[in-house]
C-alpha cells in the first residue's frame, strides 16, 4: 500500500507512515477510504519546491507548475522525474498550424480545395508528454523472390513475322532469409487516454531536445499530466516498436512473409513535446491532423 499523504510504499497493515508519521487508514471503511484517497490528491508535494501538486485522479504524473519538475508515482512513491526534456515550439501561431495543413492538402490531387469545402471545427496547441523508448531492434525476416530455375531455358520463342525474341525461361519461388538491425527513439505518449496523440508510425526529431526549466511551466501553452508509469511505458513501447519494425519491413521488402523481431530497451526518458491538434468537418466525415509543432511536419491524418 502506499502513504496516503506523500506517497511512499508502506507495509500494509502500517498504522502510520515510516516516513512523513502521517496515520493510515487501517480498518476504515470504503467511503472513509475515498475521502483520503481525495486528500491525497489535495495534499501532494513537490519534492523539488515543495509547492501543491494537486494532481487528478488516474494521473500518475505531474508536472510542478511551480518549478517544472516532473514527479511520477512509482513503487518508491512520488518521486522526481530526473530526465525530463522538452522541445521548444517552432509552429506558435494558430495561422501558421491553418497554413501548413491547407499546404497538406493541396499537395494530393484526392485533397485539393478539400480545405476550403471544410468547416474548421477546433485548432489547439498542447505539450503532450511522450515517454521516449530508446532502443535497439534486430530483425530475422523471410521474403519470397522469383528466380530462374536450373537448366529453365526451354526453348525459343518467336517474334513476329518469323524474328526471334528470346528464350523462354521456367521460374521458381524461393523462400530467401534476411537481417535488419538498427535503433530508434520511439515515443509512447504517456496520457493514456490520448491515444488519438499516438501515430503509430511518426518519429520525432529529438536533436534540440533541452531540459526543462522553471520558465516552461509559465508557458501560456497548456503542459498535460502524464497517466501512465515508465514502467508500464517499458512494456508497451517494447511491444509497439515490434509493431512498427515489421510495418518498415512490410514497406522495405518486396514480397515480405514473416519476421522475428527482438527489442532491447537501452533507456526510457520523458520529453514534452508541443502537438497541435487540428480537427475539420467535411459533409458528415470528421478529419483530424496532428502537426509537430516543433517541426511542423503532419504526424497522423485521421478521418472518422
Amino acid at each position: 500500500m502506499y502513504c496516503w499523504k506523500c506517497g511512499a510504499q508502506i507495509p500494509d497493515d502500517s498504522l502510520f507512515c515510516p516516513k512523513c508519521g502521517a496515520p493510515q487508514q487501517g480498518g476504515r471503511s470504503v467511503a472513509q477510504t475515498v475521502s483520503k484517497q481525495d486528500n491525497i490528491l489535495k495534499e501532494m508535494k513537490c519534492p523539488n519546491c515543495g509547492a501543491p501538486l494537486n494532481p487528478q485522479p488516474g494521473e500518475a504524473m505531474v508536472v510542478c507548475p511551480y518549478c517544472g519538475t516532473s514527479i511520477t508515482l512509482g513503487s518508491a512513491g512520488w518521486s522526481q522525474v530526473h530526465r525530463h526534456y522538452i522541445l521548444d515550439i517552432r509552429v506558435p501561431l494558430k495561422d501558421q498550424a491553418i497554413g501548413i495543413v491547407r499546404s497538406y492538402l493541396d499537395r494530393s490531387i484526392l485533397h485539393r480545395h478539400l480545405f476550403e469545402k471544410s468547416e474548421l471545427k477546433n485548432v489547439q496547441l498542447s505539450y503532450v508528454p511522450y515517454w521516449i523508448i530508446d532502443a535497439g531492434f534486430s530483425a530475422q525476416y523471410k521474403y519470397k523472390r522469383e528466380e530462374v530455375q536450373p537448366g529453365g531455358f526451354v526453348g525459343v520463342q518467336m517474334g513476329g513475322r518469323g524474328g526471334i525474341a528470346g528464350p523462354t525461361v521456367q521460374m521458381r519461388t524461393v523462400i530467401v532469409s534476411g537481417t535488419d538491425v538498427g535503433t530508434v527513439k520511439y515515443p509512447v505518449v504517456a496520457v493514456e487516454n490520448l491515444n488519438l496523440y499516438q501515430p503509430p508510425d511518426y518519429i520525432f526529431n529529438l536533436a534540440n531536445a533541452r531540459n526543462i526549466t522553471p520558465q516552461d511551466s509559465s508557458n501560456p501553452v497548456k503542459m498535460l499530466n502524464g497517466t501512465m508509469s515508465m514502467e508500464k511505458a517499458r512494456v508497451e513501447g517494447k511491444v509497439r516498436i515490434q509493431q512498427w519494425e515489421l510495418r518498415r519491413l512490410q514497406r522495405m521488402v518486396h514480397g515480405f512473409l514473416s519476421a522475428e523481431i527482438n527489442v532491447e530497451i537501452a533507456d526510457v526518458y520523458l520529453v514534452h513535446i508541443p502537438v497541435w491538434y487540428v480537427e475539420m468537418a467535411h459533409k458528415d466525415q470528421k478529419i483530424i491532423l496532428l502537426l509537430d509543432g516543433h517541426t511542423g511536419a503532419v504526424m497522423e491524418e485521421i478521418k472518422g
